[in-house]
């Protein structure tokens, strides 16, 4: 019997990914990504507990399911956080995940120039001051 349980992920980035570099930026508050800054590096005092993941925004959320992560975001910076690095050590998710796939559109190289690049428009696509 397997009860091996499989982290819930994206298997390449939506066409709206903020990850993509051709994606349409400004769909999300900056607010937002320095909410989801922590996701992405690892916590100077870890204390065990799960680290939060970049979840997938195309994927609604539901009390009863766990969040799905961002297979841009798994690709980028996946590596950087515990609760990924354990899933991979504990076969809960391939190590290929970390990766982008071969046929995936241009992806940031971090999250920092994701975040820059999203946060330099507002939602109308404007560029901000």
């Amino acid at each position: 019997m397997n009860d091996k349980r499989e982290l819930p992920r994206q298997k390449r980035p939506c066409t709206e990914c903020p990850w993509q570099t051709a994606a349409e930026p400004g769909k999300f508050p900056p607010e937002r990504f320095e909410a989801l800054k922590n996701t992405s590096e690892q916590p100077e005092n870890w204390d065990g507990a799960p680290q939060a993941l970049f979840a997938c925004h195309m994927v609604p959320e539901r009390p009863e399911q766990d969040a799905v992560a961002c297979a841009g975001w798994l690709a980028t910076c996946g590596g950087q956080n515990f609760s990924v690095r354990l899933a991979v050590a504990f076969d809960q998710l391939p190590a290929e995940a970390l990766q982008p796939g071969a046929d995936w559109p241009e992806l940031y190289e971090s999250y920092d120039a994701m975040a820059e690049a999203n946060e330099a428009t507002d939602a109308e696509g404007m560029r901000r001051p």
